[in-house]
């Protein structure tokens, strides 16, 4: 009887492995379907802002007499910061020309005038002059002085001047020379 029994669980073990020949292998599982690409929402590009074109800018500086002699060897040097320093801003000057004043109040009148198209001068200058005449672009730290811009500039340049000056390394250098030591920030 053993030996029947072990000949029925042989005969089932045959049996058993040449059905699995029939069975077809399975087949690997494919990976799930990667996620459709989506491209992201485009936004409509803004244009540049038209650059700001001047035929020839005067900016005139305010200084001590005791500073007038360092101010007028390093005036070439400073046109050509302010130059560098607008056509990062995309004011585009083809003549930028800086001059010295030693006289405040001489300075807010040729900047009321229109004879001058932005100064830096003393705060109580700028405050003596007629309202609307000039319009106060950046102020120091200590309150003490002020660039403003006369009245008759299209309106972008004072905001395009006071980050010109702020905002970037040759405006930064520009001020520093002019006003060793004072920080200057936009009017608000």
């Amino acid at each position: 009887m053993r030996k029947r029994i072990l000949i029925a669980l042989l005969s089932l073990c045959l049996l058993l492995a040449g059905c699995r020949k029939d069975v077809p292998p399975p087949e690997p599982e494919e990976p799930p379907a990667p996620a459709p690409v989506t491209e992201p929402a485009r936004t409509p590009e803004e244009p540049a802002p038209e650059p700001l074109v001047l035929n020839r800018l005067t900016v005139e500086i305010v200084v001590n007499w005791e500073d007038a002699d360092r101010i007028l060897s390093s005036l070439e040097e400073l046109s050509r910061l302010l130059h560098e320093a607008l056509d990062g801003k995309r004011c585009l000057a083809d003549d930028v020309v800086v001059t010295i004043g030693t006289a405040g109040g001489i300075t807010a009148q040729a900047l009321a005038d229109g004879g001058v198209d932005a100064a830096f001068l003393p705060t109580a200058d700028f405050l003596e002059m007629e309202e609307g005449k000039a319009a106060a672009v950046l102020e120091s730290e200590d309150g003490g002085m002020v660039a403003a811009a006369a009245a008759g500039m299209d309106e972008r340049f004072g905001p395009i001047l006071a980050e010109a000056l702020t905002g970037l390394e040759a405006g930064w250098r520009f001020t520093e020379t002019c006003y060793p030591g004072m920080v200057f920030s936009a009017v608000e």
